[in-house]
């Protein structure tokens, strides 16, 4: 769908379900109402248990068509210095900003012996897990495997934290990146003075998912907007956001 059309297909079912004191919706409103939509879209169709048909990421042809769009490929070889380590072993890797659920990753090691250039599994974990493991021989980070831990920022690079014994030369990863907002007009010209942002964006850009999810998005929205503006003549729709397939 086009900006005009994520719009005219929102007003369409907004104004067949809303009563006359409903409020109208500027742009800006409708705008976060579908990227909200959208947002809680790619999280249901993610998760197992998120929809009724209980078909998590790539449980199905569907599903890979509902998310792959936003499926994107990063090689990184740069390493942020950082005393925030947590062991010795530890090297923080610079990620990009969009990254939303990492689903593969793996990482090249770079060593004297016979381990040079092997492609090592990477293996997520909690700091529980850490503390408990990272002292036991058998279940340590070595030539066969990778350890990541969850990291925010150093400085202004987003970063994930690697325990390996050996150099690591390069992290690849294969991520959902986070959508982008769904907005239908320029706010910079519609709403001139005020400084609205959607995710920090203020120009117009449709919908980057498939387009068999649109329609899901718009009804979505119409849902949400219903639900903060009257939810009173919500209550019989609840069922309704199990509704996607």
């Amino acid at each position: 769908m086009t900006v005009t059309e994520f719009k005219n297909e929102f007003l369409i079912h907004y104004n067949a379900i809303a009563t006359n004191s409903a409020p109208g919706l500027d742009d800006f409103e409708i705008s976060v109402f579908l990227t909200k939509a959208q947002l809680e879209l790619v999280k249901n169709n993610y998760k197992i248990d998120g929809n009724k048909y209980r078909e998590g990421f790539e449980g199905s042809e569907k599903r890979r068509v509902d998310l792959r769009e936003l499926v994107k490929d990063y090689k990184s070889t740069q390493i942020v210095t950082s005393t925030s380590k947590i062991h010795t072993d530890s090297k923080f890797f610079k990620i990009p900003d969009d990254v939303f659920l990492i689903v593969y990753e793996d990482v090249t090691i770079s060593t004297t012996d016979c381990y040079n250039g092997n492609i090592l599994n990477v293996n997520v974990k909690t700091h529980d897990e850490f503390i408990i493991q990272i002292d036991n021989p058998f279940k340590k980070p070595d030539q066969n495997i990778c350890w990541r831990l969850d990291f925010s920022k150093i400085g202004n690079d987003r970063v994930v934290e690697l325990i390996n014994p050996y150099t690591i030369s390069q992290y690849h990863l294969r991520y959902i990146m986070y959508p982008p907002p769904i907005i239908i007009s320029n706010f910079t010209s519609s709403f001139p003075g005020e400084g609205l942002t959607i995710d920090g964006s203020a120009v117009s850009q449709t919908c980057v998912l498939d387009k068999e999810l649109h329609r899901e998005i718009v009804d979505r929205a119409v849902q949400l907007a219903l639900r903060d503006y009257k939810p009173a003549n919500l209550e019989s729709k609840i069922s309704l956001d199990l509704r996607n397939e």
